[in-house]
């Protein structure tokens, strides 16, 4: 079963190679992986996304549960990938900030979608939707305000405000169009109106680019990336993300809370995806972390085809 599981994963990781190659070689500049990432999460993903939403089949649908078991699972790897920075590596409490996101932040839309896609169709991209809504604000309030209290006990400046915190936080989820694809898909599913044929059919083949542009996208930006600097703490974090991380999610989906299967599934799935460029982005934002981070970001994207296989065998071997 591992080998035809491996079958399955394997495509969707083979395209993130092909990009990889062919920005190594040169054959395409490593900068366009930049611009296809921004091309996809400022246009194909919000389109897939709000197709989905929008003509789904909302009725009977409670993510209380679902959200509370991914992002309670979320916070508690966090803590523990912060801590073990912070105690175990005696990092500053700002790059136990960026620990934290290293060990449990996914790569939940250039990686996560297609991914669910491929494996569950769409009542998968459904539900890896429902997640995205909070995962954006979450993530960003959270770090932000982690980062402001971790910047002051470091002693580099005084503290924000609330209200300039939050108009900060605000600020940055307003320019996110992940969000407006999924608001706006939300919105036309509760107005019951069917997406006209005609602009479905603009929107349609822009939705099934979405995947395999953003999975190539991934592997061409990675080139930027790679292993830098100190490799132990990049490797620690690494080992959480893909091992402590789903597991955490799978134990709290299935025997703690006790979701539906397909929603372990999904569950366990985007947890087990590398670690997000977000936690880069706070590092070079703050001037901290960037080593772990990046280190973080290519050994867990590298070793992904064999993680995510695996999770996706022990889910099924499960019943899930």
């Amino acid at each position: 079963m591992i080998v035809q599981v491996f079958f399955v994963v394997f495509p969707i990781f083979a395209l993130v190679g092909i990009g990889y190659v062919i920005a190594r070689v040169g054959y395409l500049d490593r900068s366009l992986g930049d611009i296809l990432s921004k091309f996809c999460v400022n246009l194909l993903i919000p389109i897939l996304l709000f197709r989905s939403l929008g003509s789904a089949d909302l009725d009977g649908i409670s993510p209380w549960g679902y959200w509370a078991t991914y992002y309670g699972s979320m916070a508690v790897v966090a803590f523990l990938g912060g801590l073990l920075v912070r105690v175990g590596f005696g990092r500053e409490a700002r790059a136990a900030v960026i620990a934290g996101l290293t060990a449990s932040f996914s790569n939940t839309v250039l990686v996560g979608i297609p991914l669910i896609d491929a494996v569950y169709g769409a009542e998968g991209t459904l539900l890896i939707s429902l997640l995205i809504v909070f995962h954006a604000p979450l993530t960003a309030l959270t770090s932000s305000v982690l980062m402001e209290r971790a910047v002051v006990i470091d002693g580099h400046k005084a503290p924000r405000s609330k209200k300039e915190l939050l108009i900060a936080v605000g600020k940055g989820l307003l320019a996110n169009p992940i969000l407006y694809g999924v608001v706006g898909g939300l919105l036309w599913n509760v107005s019951g109106l069917e997406i006209p044929k005609l602009a479905d059919d603009v929107l349609a083949p822009l939705a099934k680019a979405a995947s395999p542009v953003a999975l190539v996208a991934v592997g061409m930006s990675m080139v930027n990336y790679g292993i830098r600097g100190n490799l132990a703490i990049g490797g620690v974090l690494a080992i959480i993300k893909s091992i402590l991380m789903p597991f955490v999610v799978f134990v709290v989906a299935a025997h703690v809370v006790g979701l539906p299967s397909v929603w372990v599934g999904v569950a366990t799935l985007i947890a087990a995806c590398p670690t997000g460029v977000f936690s880069f982005i706070m590092a070079n934002q703050f001037g901290t972390g960037h080593a772990m981070s990046t280190n973080g970001i290519a050994i867990t994207t590298g070793i992904s085809v064999f993680t995510v296989s695996f999770w996706l065998w022990f889910i099924q071997v499960q019943g899930y």
